[in-house]
């Protein structure tokens, strides 16, 4: 299980110091940070394996305050992105802010969010190394060459 206090905290940084035009982000964002499922399944670094991707745009940024990306499906309606994060509570989300300025803050829960995936990836690629060698130990050509080819897909 991923540690989510510290996506809590920051979206309650966020909407504590910015504004949006658009009062669903607000709600919206109050729905993530409290959504049990939800909250665990947020990111802040982008992934091509993600294919859900929310942009929030605060005020005096000119672009649309909602905007959500689902594999070639692309909406603005906050009621069209609630219903559409209520009913895959389960999938990744990859969740961007668009801000007027650099903030500090955002880029620490950036840098947080790719030291963890790394760490994961570290792990990942551990595991599949042992597994390998325990392939080769039991001589099972087929497990073998599956954990190879998932290891060649990850490094």
């Amino acid at each position: 299980m991923r540690k989510i206090s510290y996506r809590k905290e920051f979206i309650d940084y966020i909407l504590f110091n910015y504004e949006f035009e658009d009062r669903i982000a607000v709600w919206i964002l109050n729905f993530l940070k409290s959504h049990p499922v939800i909250s665990k399944n947020i990111t802040f670094t982008s992934d091509e394996n993600i294919t859900r991707k929310l942009r929030i745009s605060v005020t005096g940024t000119s672009r649309p305050t909602l905007v959500l990306e689902k594999n070639n499906t692309v909406t603005a309606d906050g009621e069209v992105i609630f219903h559409e994060l209520n009913m895959n509570q389960e999938a990744l989300l990859h969740l961007e802010f668009n801000l007027t300025d650099e903030d500090s803050k955002y880029e620490h829960v950036k840098a947080i969010e790719s030291d963890l995936d790394k760490d994961l990836h570290a792990i990942k690629k551990d595991t599949l190394e042992k597994q390998i060698d325990h392939a080769l130990d039991a001589q099972d050509e087929h497990e073998f060459l599956k954990l190879t080819e998932i290891l060649k897909r990850i490094i």
